[in-house]
């Protein structure tokens, strides 16, 4: 499939929703040409049209990062995962943390959602590069479910949003988005036992509560019934928080 050879001639939000219209599974490359980081290469590999993974140089929060941001990895549990690491452990970061009995494979799973999120949104602040799909490539394996179209174009920048010399205003948002996301934020925020005037910090504070009250982890006498329900209760509440402050 045929993609604009420039990011100046289009925008990473047109290119990647062109791809999912179509539903092609590749690689998307973008070669930065800017002076300050030229010939860095980005990749974002895709399967259906859906990202499933992000290869880039830019900076973004490693699992460990994310996982402490979000209260749910203390500094002890950080040094033993480096003694793993600096030992020679040869499994993933994600894997040790479960194996260590730190976090479930549903927190990890999470982290890993958001980190591709992040590695995404600094591609999107890349202003001119070099673009090309290919076909004929390995898509590497998904430790996550690919990203939803909803959660990699959604209030992206498109072509169509540049006024630019043809004197065109951006069109308008529907009336009905604003709504829907108060809407979709005030249900989250109830998830977390909050009401709409809470602020950032009460819901870091409230989430940190629930899972420490509610982390399957948290109880191993329970039984594999009721660990079942925390984990499910869990889920609810990690995807309430991360739609409030992603």
């Amino acid at each position: 499939m045929q993609i604009p050879g420039r990011l100046s001639e289009t925008t990473l939000g047109d290119v990647l929703g062109a791809l999912l219209r179509a539903r092609v599974t590749g690689l998307v490359r973008l070669r930065e040409t800017q002076t300050h980081s030229a010939d860095r290469e980005h990749r974002i590999y895709l399967a259906r049209g859906e990202v499933v993974a992000v290869e880039t140089e830019a900076r973004v929060p490693v699992l460990g990062e994310i996982l402490m941001q979000h209260g749910l990895l203390d500094a002890t549990a950080q040094r033993r995962l480096r003694q793993r690491l600096t030992a020679g452990a040869s499994h993933r970061v994600g894997e040790l943390l479960v194996q260590e009995g730190y976090v479930s494979r549903d927190v990890v799973g999470a982290a890993l959602r958001k980190q591709l999120r992040s590695k995404l949104d600094a591609l999107f602040q890349i202003r001119e590069g070099a673009l090309s799909f290919h076909v004929a490539c390995v898509v590497p394996p998904c430790p996550v479910p690919p990203l939803t179209a909803h959660e990699f174009l959604r209030g992206r920048p498109r072509a169509r949003d540049r006024s630019g010399s043809s004197g065109r205003q951006p069109r308008p948002r529907r009336a009905s988005l604003p709504a829907s996301a108060e809407h979709r934020r005030t249900e989250a925020l109830s998830v977390l036992g909050l009401d709409a005037s809470a602020t950032l910090s009460d819901v870091k504070r409230a989430f940190r509560q629930l899972a420490t009250q509610i982390h399957p982890d948290r109880h191993v006498q329970a039984s594999e019934a009721e660990r079942r329900v925390m984990a499910e209760r869990f889920a609810a509440v990690s995807a309430a928080y991360h739609a409030v402050v992603d």
